[in-house]
């Protein structure tokens, strides 16, 4: 159950108009914005139009990049709706207004493209430089500047469950004790890339959508900011704030199934629903609302819909449905934050929302909302999201209540390591290149897969990136020396978070360019599906059977690092029993030329991937696996926080600035360094540094990441464990 954890602001920016209030007048009146974007790189010869969202005032930081200018509208809107009746926000310092100590306020945004138009307007002009505004993390650098974030800053793609996956992340840092309050959601700009991708895949309306409709034929793509600020519900009220709605409970899933298909029967979903009443205590005839995926699109339809009937049954009935869709299109990576923000509406003013026209659904029993607000007692609700590759998300939002307890912390024990790194497959083999002294002096390149023999064989990778390759045979080895057998129980039930900075940035480069050079319809849909940073997690659940939830952290170096962390959090509150974590880049020479444009530095770059296998202790005592090492605490510092500390670091630190400064804040401790003896891998060099320092037999040390800004994520390893600590 999610601890005590309430919703104290809500920021909205869609076709439809920039606030909750707004939207919601105008679904009410039944306005339509679904048209031609003007905002479109390129118009495509049959323009079917889509969501552009509503235009921001011309003063509002216009300096911004598309994507960060509306972000930075949201979390503004979010933050002054979540200030309390004593001018207190959860957020930064205000001036003239004493603390009794800072707020640690964490960002947890999800997205499927992040700033791809940067990548767009790189291609055209040839100017690298552009892709400065590319990564997801210099997407949140760029919109939150200012406001004194001082925790984590991560961003996370499950597609288009990824703004509902942000928010259950949140709850996770909050739980955690990782942070104090969480600004978290989920954006999608209107591009060229993600219109001519879904137009690729033949999903794409010619009309309006017609969520659930006999003669559904697609969706609009559109764009969608949205911005909740979570706290502890104890935090919320001491400060005075208005609590909008609690976070009762998540499930997350995995169909394991297809990288772009439902599971037909719906059956991911429906675990991913059960899931999350189990986890607010309720039975689902407590719901009185139901806030719909519903993208119109003639399969996922169809599977929701046999997911909603395998849970709710004979009372699917009573429950009004929301398709939001209908007048909002597809916001993609913002849509489920896009659309729990308006279920909060719904929940304020007690009416469940309309979806747009009057067309009758195909499926009995389902109490579709149509053409109008309906009247309707609504104290408790779900939201569900679900995404590429089976990524499913649902949220229960009810009005706040007394905290549940909750048992001791679950220790965090690893037990299985492995690693495709350039001149090491194994953990031995990567101490053995390490202490030869030798240094990398220029790219290593690409791992060709001969070096690794891929435990899948060459025809089931065949079409799949570098990354997603090197992901799952890092994986792989992982499981096989934690003792665990793909399509096995025990991976059944688990989970995975992946961590990577740059993703399949060559079948990006590939789809991206054909679509500058030749316009939308040359738009390749394997590549576009391929290219979808959660690929590798998708790949990951089919190949290993795993049900869990599937996250991938992305756009930042840190995201190795924070994936760990995130999985060791999860498993330290009892919500999950076993993660596969991995962290993994693919080498790209485009990447190599833009640090450089960006003037990041040129430094010799290479492909590699680790991957660490996280369990309950109680787990692995019982299987019979003694843990290879344990895990404690996360900490999350910013720019020029202090990394002292009594014992040695493990990371890579190379010759960036960032490197360069957190290894002057580190005289007088012991760094194992692998940096020299292996290329920049970006997120995969600190778990790199990991498996080294396990295989040299450390007993105990800090594994620290740094950003590329300064910011680090630290986590403690112990080797050798006391007896009884189990």
């Amino acid at each position: 159950m999610v601890p005590g954890i309430v919703i104290t602001g809500t920021g909205l920016a869609v076709n439809l108009g920039l606030s909750p209030a707004s939207v919601w007048d105008a679904m009410a009146s039944g306005t339509s914005a679904l048209g031609p974007m003007a905002a479109l790189e390129q118009r495509p010869e049959r323009d079917k139009g889509g969501g552009q969202a509503a235009e921001l005032p011309a003063e509002f930081h216009p300096h911004l990049d598309r994507a960060a200018r509306y972000m930075r509208y949201v979390v503004e809107r979010a933050l002054e709706r979540a200030r309390s009746v004593s001018g207190r926000i959860p957020c930064g310092t205000e001036p003239g207004r004493a603390r009794a100590r800072p707020v640690r306020t964490a960002v947890v945004m999800g997205t499927t493209l992040h700033g791809m138009r940067a990548a767009g307007a790189a291609l055209r002009t040839g100017d690298l430089s552009r892709l400065r505004g590319f990564l997801a993390g210099s997407v949140l650098e760029q919109a939150l500047g200012g406001l004194g974030i001082t925790g984590p800053m991560l961003t996370t793609c499950s597609a288009c469950s990824s703004g509902l996956g942000s928010i259950a992340l949140g709850a996770t840092l909050l739980a955690g004790g990782a942070a104090d309050a969480v600004i978290a959601g989920g954006y999608d700009s209107v591009s060229e890339y993600s219109y001519a991708g879904f137009d690729s895949l033949g999903l794409v309306a010619a009309g309006l959508p017609r969520p659930f409709v006999a003669d559904r034929d697609g969706m609009k793509v559109s764009e969608g900011y949205a911005a909740v600020i979570l706290e502890r519900a104890r935090d919320a009220s001491a400060r005075g704030a208005d609590v909008l709605a609690a976070l009762a409970g998540f499930g997350e899933t995995s169909d394991s199934f297809h990288l772009t298909q439902p599971q037909p029967e719906g059956r991911g979903a429906a675990r991913a629903i059960r899931a999350a009443l189990r986890d607010a205590g309720m039975e689902h005839a407590e719901i009185d609302l139901i806030v719909a995926h519903a993208t119109a699109t003639p399969n996922n339809d169809a599977a929701e819909y046999a997911a909603l009937a395998a849970v709710f049954s004979d009372g699917l009935p009573k429950v009004p449905v929301a398709a939001l869709k209908s007048h909002l299109g597809h916001t993609l990576g913002g849509a489920g934050a896009v659309e729990l923000v308006l279920a909060v509406e719904a929940m304020r003013r007690q009416l469940a929302p309309p979806t747009a026209g009057h067309h009758q659904p195909q499926f009995g029993g389902l109490r579709l909302v149509r053409a109008a607000p309906l009247p309707h007692r609504i104290r408790r609700t779900i939201n569900l999201s679900l995404g590429f590759g089976g990524a499913n998300t649902c949220i229960v939002l009810a009005p706040p209540r007394a905290s549940a307890r909750h048992r001791p912390a679950e220790g965090v024990a690893i037990t299985g390591v492995g690693l495709v790194l350039p001149g090491a497959a194994t953990p031995e083999e990567l101490v053995h290149l390490v202490s030869r002294g030798r240094r990398v002096e220029s790219d290593t390149g690409p791992i060709p897969e001969a070096a690794y023999q891929h435990p899948l064989g060459a025809r089931r990778t065949r079409r799949m990136s570098d990354y997603a390759k090197l992901t799952l045979a890092a994986a792989t080895a992982a499981c096989a020396d934690a003792g665990l057998g793909p399509g096995s129980p025990e991976l059944a039930e688990s989970s995975a978070v992946l961590g990577t900075t740059q993703g399949s940035t060559n079948f990006c480069e590939a789809y991206y360019g054909q679509i500058v050079r030749e316009g939308p319809a040359a738009a390749n849909p394997a590549l576009f599906a391929e290219g979808v940073p959660n690929a590798a997690a998708a790949h990951l659940s089919m190949a290993l059977g795993l049900q869990g939830g599937c996250q991938t952290l992305i756009g930042s170096r840190r995201a190795g690092l924070d994936a760990l962390a995130l999985a060791a959090l999860r498993i330290r509150e009892g919500r999950w029993t076993r993660a596969v974590v991995s962290a993994a880049e693919e080498y790209s020479e485009l990447v190599a030329r833009a640090y450089e444009a960006c003037g990041l530095g040129r430094v010799p770059m290479g492909a590699g991937a680790v991957a660490i296998i996280l369990e309950r202790a109680p787990s692995a005592a019982a299987r019979g696996r003694p843990p290879i090492a344990m895990i404690g605490p996360p900490t999350w510092t910013g720019p020029g926080g202090a990394l002292d500390g009594p014992g040695p670091i493990a990371a890579s630190l190379g010759p960036m600035a960032a490197d360069r400064a957190a290894s002057a804040a580190l005289t007088g401790r012991r760094v194992l360094n692998v940096a020299g003896a292996l290329p920049e891998m970006f997120s995969a060099g600190p778990l790199a540094a990991l498996a080294y320092a396990l295989a040299a037999g450390e007993p105990a040390f800090e594994v620290l990441s740094v950003g590329t800004l300064g910011s680090c994520t630290r986590l403690g390893i112990a080797a050798h464990c006391e007896p009884g600590f189990l």
